[in-house]
């Protein structure tokens, strides 16, 4: 099941109103019937205003913690930035207390769990994922939609990898030895290994030029729901005129993962209301791998957020 939404503004009460009777009744029907504790997943990439594109928008997020809210489920938001933490995020979006209120937990992805990886693949035959995911009864992923530097773009899949724990992201990058059909196997293994239930993406404003962060806000003016990781990013792909086969991720995808959702993505463009947005400007792609340098700017800005609180 997959659906392209319209809508232009961060306004949470119509945000609401679009994903409620339409969506969220038949999904929470199909996915998270029996479930009272649901986790929810945005893109917190590193603790920034709620006008930097580069985040999930919290007017975003807390529309959909309220629709669940209100249907009697108990509700967290997690996630492991690159930088900072998830409380610092929600802190820099001005929620926090909105959060405590509301009674969303905060969760910190701290503890890694072990689980079989790729197989003839010495560097991630051996994968790990956040432990935490463990205490929750099902995972709904919410996406910034990007452009990606290091991976064409940013999704639902690539959002996943936000269940790593901590440095041990920067490490994986580096083992593929810039490969970049290797990373996606691995971008792969880790997403379907989070099992989220849902995936409801924010293209409300997407961010491009640059990224996954430092880029330009593009008003993309939809949202894209899925029960399917890889449909929901074929979709993205069709809307920002984006060849998906030209990416890390689908060429690492088998032919029946590419083929699933390719039929499933075609089905929304060929509404005659589907079109391409013009004027969304894809990143040049640089390394994979991340400089000792990088790394080491990574380790000093993350330093800085703990000192600052």
């Amino acid at each position: 099941m997959l659906h392209l939404i319209a809508q232009d503004q961060y306004d949470r009460e119509a945000i609401k109103q679009q994903l409620d009777p339409v969506v969220l009744d038949q999904y929470l029907d199909d996915a998270v019937r029996g479930n009272r504790r649901i986790l929810l997943k945005p893109n917190f990439v590193m603790p920034a205003p709620r006008v930097d594109a580069s985040t999930t928008h919290p007017e975003f997020y807390l529309a959909v913690a309220e629709l669940l809210i209100d249907r009697g489920f108990s509700v967290g938001i997690g996630e492991s930035p690159a930088i900072g933490s998830c409380r610092a995020a929600l802190k820099a979006h001005d929620v926090l207390d909105e959060c405590d209120r509301l009674g969303v937990e905060v969760v910190e992805f701290k503890q890694a769990e072990e689980y079989a990886g790729i197989k003839k693949d010495r560097h991630y035959s051996r994968l790990t994922i956040a432990q935490e995911l463990k205490s929750w009864d099902c995972l709904i992923n919410l996406p910034k939609l990007k452009t990606h530097q290091q991976f064409t773009f940013t999704a639902a899949s690539k959002n996943l990898y936000g269940c790593v724990v901590g440095k041990r992201k920067f490490l994986r990058h580096n083992l593929c030895a810039n490969d970049p059909v290797r990373f996606g196997s691995m971008i792969l293994a880790n997403a379907n290994r989070a099992g989220s239930a849902l995936h409801i993406g924010d293209g409300i404003t997407a961010m491009h030029v640059k990224g996954p962060r430092g880029g330009r806000p593009f008003p993309l003016g939809t949202m894209i729901v899925a029960q399917d990781h890889l449909a929901h990013d074929w979709l993205f792909c069709l809307l920002t005129g984006l060849d998906p086969m030209q990416t890390p991720l689908f060429r690492a995808a088998s032919k029946q993962e590419r083929d699933a959702a390719r039929l499933e993505a075609e089905s929304i463009a060929m509404d005659r209301e589907f079109r391409v947005a013009q004027g969304f400007q894809h990143a040049p792609l640089i390394h994979i791998s991340f400089s000792p340098w990088a790394i080491a700017r990574s380790g000093f800005r993350t330093l800085r957020h703990s000192l600052g609180g």
